[in-house]
């Protein structure tokens, strides 16, 4: 009687009633798994776009069952699940890398052995398309509008759990190989999240970050330049470079404990920065 109707549901283009859907799909399978997650897993390939993205979603909402019975029932279907980060439809995409990131938090377990075949398909949207970028007209001004930003941002937010979660699994070298690129991906968010996984290296894998502080030196230099001010510059702009700011500074201050002399322009950086009057006592508060 329920079943149906939510899928039904699901096919509305209006996203927030299909999330709400796949949130009840998922709570009902829960409730009898054997039945359902089959149910679920047979429509990976449904020709509706909703549809796939309505599966991934609610595949999701059944990570609150914790029980040893339900990852049993779950272990050998959710990289099926997962595969749809490979799908045509840019939002199926978004919603299967959120559900990697929920299943990374809340059952790593069940995918720590699949990330080889996993980690291609996250990194690869993680790669800013010009593709998804498009020009709008608003009153006088032209705007740009990156259509793919909400699936890259998940990517990486997705990369920052596995730092928590998957650490031993990771290649730390190829996961840097991602990290760096966003220090100047055109998205703040993006470059937030960036800085907060090389703080989070700095103290869980310090000899791989050493060995790229060459490359992550020349990004964190130009934010910490802050904005270009020109006569359109309004206060927000400044407000929001100034936490940009704020963010690449908590990362060097974690860098810098790494050790001195691995890299001569890091170094170079971090004392020109420490002699800064807007930013020296900060950094070296934040060191100290």
């Amino acid at each position: 009687m329920l079943w149906v109707p939510l899928f039904e549901n699901s096919e509305n283009s209006e996203e927030t009633t299909r999330n709400v859907a796949a949130a009840c799909l998922g709570k009902l399978a829960t409730t009898h798994p054997s039945k359902y997650l089959p149910q679920l897993h047979a429509r990976i390939h449904d020709k509706d776009a909703s549809a796939r993205a309505t599966v991934v979603s609610a595949i999701r909402y059944t990570f609150a069952d914790t029980t040893q019975s339900y990852d049993e029932l779950l272990a050998p279907l959710l990289v099926d699940f997962l595969s749809l980060m490979l799908d045509e439809d840019l939002t199926v995409r978004r919603l299967a890398l959120s559900s990697l990131n929920s299943a990374a938090r809340a059952k790593p377990h069940l995918i720590r052995e699949h990330l080889s075949s996993l980690l291609p398909s996250l990194y690869k949207e993680t790669i800013l398309n010009p593709d998804l970028i498009r020009t709008v007209q608003m009153g006088p001004w032209q705007h740009k509008v990156d259509d793919g930003l909400e699936a890259r941002k998940t990517a990486y937010e997705t990369m920052y759990t596995l730092l928590d979660t998957c650490l031993s699994k990771l290649d730390l070298h190829e996961f840097l190989s991602r990290v760096i690129p966003g220090l100047s991906d055109d998205s703040d968010e993006v470059k937030v999240i960036s800085h907060m996984m090389l703080f989070r290296l700095s103290q869980v894998a310090p000899a791989a970050v050493s060995q790229r502080l060459d490359e992550v030196t020349p990004q964190l230099e130009k934010t910490m330049k802050g904005a270009t001010v020109t006569k359109d510059t309004v206060k927000q702009d400044l407000e929001r470079a100034a936490e940009l700011q704020r963010s690449a500074l908590r990362a060097v201050a974690a860098l810098s404990k790494i050790g001195a002399g691995v890299s001569p322009k890091f170094d170079v950086f971090v004392e020109e920065l420490s002699k800064s009057p807007t930013w020296g006592a900060e950094l070296k508060e934040l060191v100290a």
